[in-house]
Formats: structure tokens, C-alpha cells, sequence
């Protein structure tokens, strides 16, 4: 029995209210649904990567990078530097050596070292005594320029007979044959070993190697072997006296004056400017270097073995000016006119 016209007129009424709530609930709950498949992954059954055919870049995750290995402290060679100039003095540890006086010949009155008495012994283990004045330092065998005999401490120049054959920037010793040259001596030189500690010497070997291959300032590149006539040395062309006095008011005012006389050497002989004018081929090595059992450390800045030649040369260049770096109270006689040890330079 069908209904009457007026209830089926009702009826498809409330039908199509009843649908449209429904897409209006589907429509609004869409998004969501869509959003929780894709949180909850594909409803099949995962598939395999596939796997990079040969040759293709892999498209992996790359791994975590490894934190590089810890490098050594770099080796100080402003410290190998006055340890080769001087490696005893009056503070710790350096005061347990005191080297026998060449003044007392034929009395070991020293101290410290593998006998006890100031001296040190050669590579086959004689006793180097100290009879002939060097004072067993590594200066002294090698020279201010490390050339030994070929050197300002050779026959040529100044004559050191204690000066030893072997030029030091000649060779192509490695630092492990250096610190082994060092550390137990040859014939000529002492084994150090006795007195020092294996970084210490590893310090003196770096320095040398660096002096030698021009990570450091050459001497050849700051003066000149000349003969005694002519004071055994000239400084070379090229300084600028107006930047090394620069330098000097930046880097050396504060300790040795303006002027530098606040500071006097060698018992009151030399001023810092008649010192420079008359012993250059030291002087170098203190600037860069320092000054052992001293506050004063290496004075240059630049970063390459030229750089730092060229601020020495300029610093040694200023101090031949007489005026304005003067003896002062300076017992020693300052140079006259003309030398040749500061050439042009000298005012």
C-alpha cells in the first residue's frame, strides 16, 4: 500500500536533508582521514628499497663524521733558539749545570753534568774538557750563523778554534737525526743528552731545521761574512731604518729605553744601539730568538723566514744610527765613521 501523495512529498524532503548533512560531514572529516593514513604508512605490505644498480651514487645516509686525531703541540723554536744559544743559567732547571771555568785550566770547578764537574763528554764518551773556552754551548760550536768553520767563528773570520767542522745549514739531516746528533755528541760536540730532556732538544733540532730551510730568518739573509779587517761582518742592503724604528718603539722601547740605554750589556759595555753597531751577527739571533734566563722572547712577527728577515734587517738597520740610539753611559767605544759593519746605514 503506497502512501499519500502529502507523505511521500515529506519523506524525499527529509531524504535529501539527510544527504546533504552527510556529504557535509564527509567533506569536513576528509582531511583528517587523510592525515591519519598517512601517519599510520601505507596499508600494503612494505616493498624492499630498491638496491643502487653498480656504479650509481648511493643514496645512504652518510656516516657520522670521525673527530680527527689530536696533533702534538707544535715544538717551540724561539725556545730551541736560546737553548742553542745558552742552555745553562742561574734558574731551574738550567742551574744544575754549571760548566767548568776555561779561566782555572786544569781544575774542574763546575758542576752538574754526567761527572759531576761541569763537563760534558763526546759521542764515544771521552771528557770534552773545557780548556779551550766554549763553554759547551751549541753557539759556540757552530757559530751565531750555525756554520761551524764555514762560518763568522771559522778560520776566515773570527777563528774560533773551538768551532766545529760540520756547518749546520748545509746538511739535509731529518729532525729525529738532528735530535739524535744533539742527544749523544760525535767528535766534536757533546752529547746533550746528559743535560737536557728529549723535548728540549727536539726544540734546539727544530730550530735549526728551521733556520735552515727558511721557515726561519737565514743569517745569509741579514749579513755578511767579511774579513777581521773589516770587523768580520756587514749587514746587507735593503733595511728600512724608518720601520725597524718603528719597531723598535712598538717592541723594544719598554725594556731598553727609547733611546736604548736604559738597559746596558756585558757589564756596562754596549748600549743597545752600539752593541747592534758593532756585533750584529749576535744580535740577529737574540731578536729572534730572546734572550736566555730573560723575559725577552722572539721580537719578530712575521710569518715566513723572509718576513721575519726583513723586520731584523730593518731593526738592525735603525740601530746604526747614532744619534738617535747612542752609547750613552756605555764603557765600550761606539764605531767611528765609515765602518763597514753597518755600511750606508751607519748615521
Amino acid at each position: 500500500m503506497n502512501p499519500p501523495p502529502q507523505e511521500t512529498a515529506l519523506l524525499d524532503r527529509a531524504r535529501s536533508r539527510a544527504l546533504a548533512v552527510g556529504r557535509a560531514t564527509l567533506s569536513a572529516s576528509l582531511p583528517a582521514l587523510l592525515a591519519g593514513a598517512a601517519a599510520c604508512g601505507p596499508a600494503t605490505p612494505a616493498q624492499e628499497p630498491p638496491q643502487p644498480s653498480a656504479g650509481a651514487a648511493s643514496t645512504a645516509p652518510a656516516a657520522a663524521p670521525t673527530q680527527p686525531a689530536p696533533t702534538a703541540p707544535a715544538v717551540d723554536t724561539a725556545l730551541g733558539g736560546r737553548l742553542f744559544d745558552k742552555f745553562y743559567g742561574k734558574e731551574p732547571p738550567f742551574a744544575a749545570f754549571v760548566p767548568d771555568s776555561a779561566k782555572t785550566q786544569g781544575v774542574l770547578d763546575g758542576q752538574g753534568g754526567p761527572s759531576g764537574n761541569g763537563t760534558l763528554k763526546l759521542g764515544a764518551g771521552e771528557a770534552l774538557n773545557n780548556d779551550a773556552g766554549h763553554d759547551y754551548r751549541l753557539k759556540n760550536f757552530f757559530g751565531w750563523d750555525l756554520k761551524g768553520r764555514e762560518g763568522i767563528y771559522g778560520p776566515s773570520a773570527m777563528a774560533k778554534g773551538y768551532a766545529a767542522s760540520r756547518n749546520l745549514l748545509a746538511g739535509r739531516e731529518t729532525q729525529e737525526e738532528l735530535v739524535a746528533l744533539f742527544t749523544k755528541g760525535d767528535r766534536e760536540i757533546p752529547a746533550y743528552g746528559d743535560v737536557l730532556a728529549a723535548p728540549e732538544i727536539e726544540a734546539m733540532a727544530a730550530f735549526v731545521i728551521g733556520v735552515r730551510d727558511g721557515a726561519l730568518p737565514h743569517p745569509d739573509q741579514i749579513f755578511t761574512i767579511k774579513p777581521p779587517a773589516q770587523g768580520h761582518y756587514a749587514l746587507l742592503p735593503g733595511g728600512d731604518p724608518a720601520r725597524g724604528k718603528a719597531l723598535i718603539k712598538e717592541r723594544c722601547a719598554s725594556c731598553h729605553g727609547d733611546d736604548g740605554t736604559k738597559m746596558l750589556f756585558d757589564d756596562g759595555a754596549y748600549s743597545l744601539g752600539s752593541h747592534a753597531r758593532q756585533k750584529a751577527y749576535e744580535d740577529w739571533f737574540k731578536i729572534l730568538n730572546g734572550q736566555p734566563g730573560s723575559a725577552m722572547e722572539r721580537q719578530v712577527h712575521g710569518s715566513t723566514g723572509k718576513e721575519m728577515a726583513q723586520e731584523i734587517l730593518d731593526i738592525l738597520a735603525a740601530l746604526c744610527d747614532r744619534g738617535a740610539f747612542p752609547p750613552g753611559k756605555a764603557t765600550s767605544k761606539d764605531v767611528e765613521n765609515g765602518d763597514g759593519r753597518c755600511g750606508a746605514y751607519l748615521k
